[in-house]
């Protein structure tokens, strides 16, 4: 089936709650995150992870996803959705460390909300920097 993202590949963020006892399905996960985009990609790269133990690829391809933002990118809901995988799997590049510096020091709103949630988002995405950037 075709979704706006591309194929559906079914739930592949649940693989995440089964852990190494998921890892004989990592080609498969591994084919997902190589060939699709979006938010089917991060929940493939945290799925992989979880099921390897093993932070590459995972951590560069969430990269992907951190890294635009501080060249002024603004998909901020795909932005914040790496952050949470990177939180869970506890490391990242140093490309990706620099990168979240510049954006917390930007001034304006990390939200691509533009109502009252945009506080909201926008204290959850630098709550979030701020937990990666304290990592050692």
């Amino acid at each position: 089936m075709l979704t706006e993202e591309g194929p559906y590949y079914g739930p592949v963020h649940l693989l995440t709650d089964f852990g190494p006892a998921a890892a004989p399905y990592a080609d498969r996960v591994r084919h997902i995150m190589e060939n699709t985009g979006g938010l089917h990609r991060i929940e493939a790269a945290l799925a992989l992870w979880s099921g390897t133990g093993e932070p590459e690829p995972s951590i560069s391809v969430l990269a992907e996803f951190v890294l635009p933002i501080a060249d002024g990118g603004d998909d901020y809901r795909l932005f914040g959705e790496a952050l949470r995988a990177l939180a869970r799997i506890g490391t990242f590049t140093p490309a990706t460390r620099a990168a979240l510096r510049t954006v917390r020091g930007f001034d304006g709103r990390l939200a691509q909300e533009r109502n009252y949630e945009a506080f909201l988002q926008d204290e959850e995405l630098r709550a979030a920097i701020d937990y990666l950037l304290a990592l050692p």
